[in-house]
């Protein structure tokens, strides 16, 4: 799927429709695609009714995971995955940035590893979350490794460690947001030193906002693709 994405199509790896849509500002450019997930059945619900440059996934996000149904969502989730409703599963991973997300490492370990194996069952793309854990992504690699496509949004390792995982075997590819203008020097370094044709630009529309925003919009893509482009020239 993210191979095959057209190079003068300008394309968002990573937004949710659903709290956009709440915010009215669903605004897309012209010759504009997007992968949205959802992560309940009523994000779902809207989302699924998006235009068809939309592109869905669905998945049980790490930060849910202390008050996740997993039983219910696992089986809401295998059942999109075998109608073929969804074209990727996630967000999935880890999140271990506050003491309270901490406090959930059991069952976030359990929801990811669920979605690992429906990757692996209905060979789906997988895209992952990973805050202050990247340890895990190494812990997984080798499984990681027969997925499809991994895709590691707003990816915050080093660029030893991007190439690390690409030594393992992993199809991965790295998407970067507005980090690109906060002079994030970890971001920066990946977008120039890792292979180019794995770096993908990223809104994660309406969250990842700069001081003074109070959220981020989806047509905003087009200035995160054009600085990623800057960068990777220089």
């Amino acid at each position: 799927m993210l191979e095959k994405i057209e190079k003068n199509m300008i394309f968002d790896a990573h937004f949710h429709y659903f709290h956009c849509k709440k915010l009215g500002i669903c605004d897309f450019p012209t010759d504009w695609r997007g992968i949205s997930c959802a992560h309940s059945r009523e994000e779902w619900e809207m989302q699924k009714a998006a235009p068809s440059s939309v592109l869905q996934a669905f998945g049980m996000h790490p930060q849910n995971a202390g008050y996740e149904n997993i039983k219910e969502s696992a089986d809401f989730l295998e059942n999109l995955a075998k109608s073929k409703e969804i074209i990727a599963i996630g967000e999935a991973g880890f999140d271990y940035f506050s003491e309270e997300f901490r406090t959930y490492k059991k069952e976030q370990e359990e929801i990811w590893n669920i979605q690992l194996d429906l990757a692996l069952k209905y060979e789906l793309p997988l895209v992952v979350h990973c805050r202050k854990a990247n340890e895990k992504l190494f812990e997984y690699s080798k499984k990681l490794s027969k997925i499809r496509e991994v895709l590691f949004h707003s990816f915050m390792g080093t660029p030893i460690e991007g190439k690390s995982l690409l030594n393992k075997g992993l199809n991965a590819y790295f998407s970067f947001g507005k980090q690109v203008f906060n002079n994030n020097k970890k971001v920066i370094s990946c977008i120039k030193e890792l292979p180019h044709e794995r770096i993908l630009a990223e809104t994660d529309a309406p969250y990842q906002f700069l001081k003074g925003e109070k959220f981020t919009r989806p047509d905003e893509i087009v200035k995160v693709v054009e600085e990623n482009r800057n960068l990777q020239c220089k």
